[in-house]
């Protein structure tokens, strides 16, 4: 994974056009062939990944697993340590992560992997994702969405924040709490951490959750280096526990297990 993240971990920025330049990009899709999932939507700011055929996935379900790609650092790098990874992280490492899982472990075909962009001003990726599976007919049943977190980094290896819970006709979960039970119960760890969405720092569930649907964060803990408000973005980098990256990748599997079974 490690090698993943050092191949990965360019710089890769957007405006509401699209993406200004294409290598980190180019550099995963390269990943993605090693795995079974192959594009179906080179979009303008989301890349689709499907073990399906575009003309056989209308009028399916589908759990999306959204993963943003886009930066804002100036300069870039990763070091390993004994016990720690300490890099310009956000979100190079879930890049990384996600695509070794695909790589090494038989994900469920109804999955859908989607690498977004504009994360970080409006999470424009997300609007395009969901256009393109209403446009095909496909529909999203939950989505999770991959991030960096400030929380639990001493004693948790992954985070469940800003859970949201779809309104009106076909609701699976009835409020916000019972989405997060069903995603601990899934991870069978009764000490998993979780953080409310009144909570949580903003990421792009919440524009997931303008779509109408269950989705929630599924987030690595890092500590921050600079001290400052904006320490996420500094050049400083963060740290995370190699012990965390164990842990968040065989949760993540579980998790997506266990979505793909009910959804």
């Amino acid at each position: 994974m490690l090698e993943i993240l050092k191949e990965i971990n360019i710089k890769c920025e957007d405006d509401s056009k699209g993406f200004k330049d294409k290598e980190k990009i180019g550099r995963i899709d390269r990943l993605m062939r090693k795995t079974k999932f192959r594009m179906i939507l080179d979009g303008k700011l989301t890349k689709l990944y499907s073990r399906h055929h575009v003309k056989n996935m209308s009028g399916k379900s589908f759990v999306i697993v959204s993963s943003h790609i886009d930066t804002v650092y100036k300069n870039f790098y990763s070091m390993e340590g004994r016990d720690v990874v300490t890099g310009t992280l956000d979100n190079s490492i879930t890049n990384a992560v996600l695509i070794d899982l695909l790589i090494r472990y038989d994900i469920p075909e109804n999955v859908i992997i989607a690498f977004t962009g504009n994360e970080e001003k409006e999470s424009l990726g997300v609007d395009e994702t969901i256009e393109f599976l209403h446009g095909i007919k496909a529909g999203a049943g939950i989505v999770a969405s991959l991030d960096v977190t400030n929380r639990g980094f001493r004693n948790h290896g992954y985070t469940v924040e800003n859970y949201f819970v779809k309104k009106g006709k076909g609701r699976t979960f009835l409020r916000k709490k019972q989405l997060k039970n069903y995603l601990v119960e899934i991870l069978e760890h009764k000490k998993a951490k979780t953080i409310h969405p009144v909570s949580a720092d903003p990421d792009d569930t919440w524009q997931f959750d303008e779509h109408n649907l269950n989705c929630f964060s599924f987030c690595i803990p890092v500590r921050n280096i600079a001290e400052h408000g904006d320490w996420m973005h500094d050049d400083m980098g963060v740290i995370v526990k190699k012990s965390a990256l164990k842990d968040f990748e065989s949760g993540l599997l579980k998790l997506l297990k266990g979505l793909a079974h009910d959804f």
